[in-house]
């Protein structure tokens, strides 16, 4: 009896497992459909020309400042496209700032968005864009200026929602090459902050480290990112982690620039290797620069005191710096928050420099670094 009574339970179990198969099997073509029908209401290619649409529009206010109508492509209903509008407004406002002090006209500011993904969210679309700037500038009252170009990349993670059949931004949220420059984007820099710490010049003693200054902005360019002017299909250096998301990766870059045998080729050891705080961390890489005589200050101070004796037959202390130099940028006493390589002059011998988070590409060495707090540190790398 227990025999036919656990052969009877064996059967009943089997004939569950059965039917469970079957439904499962039933069901996978269901769910397909059902995934494929929620990808087909999803037109990236709609959504994707929309949003260059709108990125166009944003490129037109940068460069005349007028920002009067780009209200009507952000759904300010909600607290994230109000604010998405005002970060656009406030970019808008300084750059004309600093195009006017700076005596620079914009010509043309054109940017190439890839849409990476579009994933549907309810009543939006959520949004991973690579936005790739390119900006020509020219000097004014100059004819003879020629034309100077140079790129930044941004990665973006936006949402949009359509209303009355028209696509707005319900947020865009990026790392900003302006972004310390908007609140006080209109105000004077203090021209009464002055350097407490001496570093010395004088490395008598130390062993000669050999840096290779070409090749060192080679890499820059070559590995420069989403910014335009890349000349590796606006890809990093897969040799190394991408600290972009983990506080950022500028210093690493810098590192690559100066380390890397296709690059500046400057002998690692010990202290300064991939995974260190000196490789990656921008004071530990600042500290580590002065401290072993690799490299040396030439000057610190604000963006009012490094410029003051410029003029039309000098360029003052920028004169000392050379491509393959660093210009190191301080938020705040004893925080160096950002690093960049001098990668070129433009045609009025302004530096321009390469970096890394927000990716640039012979970008003005100040822009988007006009709060009245900052100072910078130009560093010249000994050969």
């Amino acid at each position: 009896m227990r025999l036919n009574h656990v052969m009877k339970k064996i059967k009943v179990m089997s004939l569950l497992k059965y039917i469970t198969l079957i439904f499962i099997f039933l069901t996978i073509p269901i769910l397909k459909c059902s995934i494929c029908k929620s990808r087909e209401s999803i037109n990236k290619e709609e959504i994707s020309a929309e949003i260059q649409k709108i990125y166009n529009f944003r490129c037109d206010a940068l460069k005349t400042g007028d920002y009067s109508t780009l209200n009507n492509y952000y759904d300010t209903s909600r607290p994230s496209g109000k604010y998405a509008l005002e970060h656009e407004v406030k970019r808008a406002k300084y750059l004309k700032d600093w195009c006017s002090k700076r005596n620079i006209e914009f010509k043309d500011i054109k940017s190439t968005i890839n849409l990476r993904k579009a994933i549907p969210h309810g009543s939006t679309v959520r949004l991973v864009i690579a936005e790739s700037y390119k900006f020509d500038y020219k000097y004014k009252n100059d004819e003879a200026s020629p034309l100077n170009s140079f790129g930044v990349g941004i990665r973006h993670t936006a949402s949009v929602v359509k209303k009355d059949g028209k696509w707005l931004v319900l947020s865009d949220w990026y790392t900003d090459c302006f972004e310390d420059s908007l609140q006080l984007y209109t105000a004077a820099l203090n021209n009464n902050i002055s350097s407490s710490r001496k570093y010395s010049n004088n490395f008598s003693g130390k062993r000669r480290m050999v840096y290779d200054r070409k090749n060192a902005v080679a890499y820059a360019d070559k590995y420069c990112g989403i910014a335009w002017g890349n000349s590796n299909n606006f890809k990093y250096n897969r040799k190394y982690d991408d600290y972009n998301g983990a506080g950022g990766d500028c210093t690493n870059f810098i590192s690559q620039v100066l380390g890397d045998k296709e690059g500046g080729a400057m002998r690692t050891n010990g202290e300064w290797h991939p995974g260190t705080r000196a490789w990656s961390n921008a004071d530990g890489l600042k500290n580590y620069l002065l401290r072993s005589g690799r490299g040396s200050v030439i000057k610190i101070g604000t963006f009012d005191q490094l410029t003051a004796n410029i003029s039309n037959t000098s360029n003052g202390v920028f004169s000392k710096l050379k491509i393959g130099d660093l210009i190191a940028y301080e938020k705040g006493r004893g925080n160096i928050d950002h690093f960049a390589i001098v990668t070129g002059f433009d045609s009025h011998n302004y530096p321009l420099v390469n970096s890394h988070t927000t990716d640039r590409y012979h970008v003005p060495w100040d822009l988007g670094w006009g709060n009245k707090n900052i100072r910078f540190f130009l560093i010249h790398m000994r050969n």
